[in-house]
């Protein structure tokens, strides 16, 4: 993985909360990139509803900021029948819609909504869900300390081909350093990553801190 001798062992943050500007700069964002946002996310709705009908948005149950839960939204990007429960989707199960969507990171694309109502920002730890917020130990439990971003430095270190443990380490160290520079910094590494479409794939199924038991139970 691109820069993972950097990530481990990132410092502790005892008592780390959002840099102050952080919020106005969630708004800027938001605000520049509406617009084209809003036309692209109609575009990719039409397109989802000719092949595969609605819904067209995905909600999911996320955990967020202090452990506090809220439903994420996503543009729909796998089958009606088929529904991703835990955190590996299968490959199979994708429209060929939803591969695009997902390859541009365009399916998140109405989590905008979710930086406006201030359940997630647009720099932060990817938010999880519940059952692998439950396996965390104390000091992985510190990447509940900031709201869930968008984006963040696991999303540039590796993606979806780094472990959930690699993944927790960037985001710690995100928490630790995090400023309105290395937000800036994340931003454009961000539209690279995109472009490139690096760690689209890679999800493993022996991970243990993101794998599910077949009756459900974690």
């Amino acid at each position: 993985m691109s820069g993972e001798s950097r990530v481990l062992h990132s410092n502790d943050c005892s008592d780390c909360s959002r840099y102050r500007g952080k919020r106005l700069l969630d708004l800027i964002v938001v605000t520049l990139i509406a617009l084209p946002a809003i036309v692209i996310g109609m575009v990719s709705a039409v397109a989802i509803l000719l092949e595969d009908g609605g819904p067209v948005l995905f909600r999911q149950i996320r955990v967020g900021y202090g452990g506090q839960q809220f439903i994420l939204l996503k543009l729909r990007t796998m089958t009606r029948i088929k529904r991703a429960k835990d955190a590996f989707p299968d490959p199979q199960d994708y429209t060929r819609t939803g591969r695009l969507l997902r390859r541009l990171s365009i399916d998140e694309l109405p989590q905008l909504i979710n930086v406006l109502r201030g359940e997630m920002s647009i720099v932060g730890p990817r938010p999880t869900l519940a059952y692998q917020v439950q396996r965390y130990d104390s000091r992985q439990s510190g990447r509940l300390r900031v709201p869930p971003g968008l984006t963040g430095l696991a999303q540039i270190n590796g993606r979806n081909q780094a472990t959930w443990h690699e993944r927790i380490e960037w985001d710690l160290q995100y928490v630790a350093r995090q400023s309105f520079w290395l937000d800036l910094i994340i931003l454009a590494s961000t539209v690279r990553v995109i472009l490139a479409g690096d760690g689209v794939t890679g999800h493993s199924r022996n991970d243990p801190l993101a794998r599910i038991s077949k009756d459900g139970i974690s």
